[in-house]
């Protein structure tokens, strides 16, 4: 199946460690194009080799967006990223070039991918903490109940047992007059804004957690022990913030800490890496919108990618 490529953007999408960033580089240079990175941890400055983050030196040839635009201290949220993706993708066309979408983030991908519109669910601390009181694991299946009475299509996705989800649904729902439901649909009524055709690379899973094995003992060789040395001492505070949940630098400080060794913080990045990766595989796979490149980013799936885009 040949696709028409006028006026699509093109997605490149996979689970960590498989190359999607080295394969967009590639296509980009083919193409004349530029990339709007897909990565709610590349927007950071200063997380470099714990992100995988592209070099300078590749940027300086390709035109990367959304890659440093905020400090690591700072917070982000999905509806940013949409917003200035969108605006980002936008600039790119109207210099007539085209634009190639890149990253493992699948709420960034699917905020794109589907268009969607962000509605404002605060959170009101008084409200979360009556919620929290009122139901318990004594009671919490006749709220499971009325959850259903009220919004049968969340009762179905959210367990019986999972008093988190259950107290966060009545919160919204008390904060928004809004079931889930509703929330959803007025978030997908858009649509996208933009034609996309997304290519999602799939490869072997024992090759791909061979391959992140292989990465994470190449991000200590290039110094993510000092990079991350370097950002406790510039951001003090910087250990409870949204960018230090990326893997591999909470890790890290565990072992400047001196509460764990070398070898174990390796493994244990390793084992975190790998689990995201299945999650990744979750996400995408219920998408039924994705070509499946059964492969790594390597020149094989560039050609399957040229081939379908009849290039």
């Amino acid at each position: 199946m040949n696709i028409d490529l006028t006026d699509q953007i093109i997605v490149i999408c996979g689970p960590t460690a498989s190359g999607k960033s080295s394969l967009a580089v590639e296509l980009a240079k083919l193409l004349e194009a530029e990339i709007v990175s897909a990565d709610s941890m590349q927007i950071y400055r200063e997380l470099d080799i714990g992100t995988a983050k592209v070099s300078s030196e590749t940027q300086s040839v390709i035109r990367h967006h959304m890659i440093d635009i905020i400090d690591p201290d700072q917070t982000y949220s999905v509806a940013q990223y949409s917003k200035e993706a969108t605006a980002a993708i936008n600039q790119i066309l109207e210099k007539g070039k085209r634009v190639i979408v890149c990253g493992g983030t699948g709420q960034y991908i699917n905020a794109l991918l589907d268009g969607l519109i962000f509605i404002d669910t605060p959170i009101n601390h008084e409200v979360r903490k009556e919620i929290n009181q009122k139901i318990t694991d004594d009671n919490r299946l006749i709220w499971y109940s009325g959850l259903n009475e009220i919004d049968p299509q969340a009762g179905d996705r959210i367990s019986s047992n999972d008093i988190r989800r259950i107290r966060r649904f009545f919160e919204i729902y008390q904060t928004t007059g809004l079931t889930q439901s509703q929330i959803y649909e007025k978030s997908h009524a858009k649509g996208p804004d933009f034609k996309f055709c997304a290519f999602y690379l799939y490869p072997d899973r024992q090759q791909l957690y061979k391959q992140i094995n292989l990465r994470v003992e190449k991000m200590f060789t290039m110094g993510l022990v000092e990079e991350v040395k370097n950002i406790l001492i510039k951001y003090p505070f910087i250990r409870k913030a949204q960018s230090f949940q990326a893997i591999g630098y909470k890790e890290t400080v565990s072992y400047l800490d001196g509460k764990t060794d070398l070898s174990s913080i390796k493994q244990r990045i390793s084992q975190v890496t790998r689990n995201y990766a299945k999650r990744q595989f979750t996400w995408f796979n219920a998408r039924e919108d994705l070509n499946r490149i059964n492969d790594f980013g390597n020149s094989n799936s560039l050609n399957q990618i040229l081939k379908l885009l009849n290039l």
